[in-house]
């Protein structure tokens, strides 16, 4: 799920469920179509919890072009 260029955040979890993912979505549809046919395609996936956050305000160290998630810029020197 990490490789979907709509997952910003990926990670597993301990507790009542295995995976976090944050998404962007352009809109509520878009967001029904990931979940339910990339999602819930996926094998193994038994159910999950969705809570749509209509408006952002302010996240830290997140690049974004318009309302997309970017990556971030290659660091000089580093590899």
């Amino acid at each position: 799920m990490a490789q979907m260029p709509e997952v910003g955040f990926a990670a597993a979890v301990s507790g009542p469920h295995n995976l976090h993912a944050v998404v962007q979505c352009r809109d509520l549809d878009e967001l029904f179509e990931f979940t339910t046919d990339r999602v819930g395609s996926l094998s193994g996936v038994e159910g999950m919890e969705i809570s749509p956050v209509l408006r952002q305000l302010e996240q830290a160290g997140t690049r974004v072009d318009g309302d997309r998630l970017t990556d971030p810029p290659i660091l000089r020197g580093r590899r």
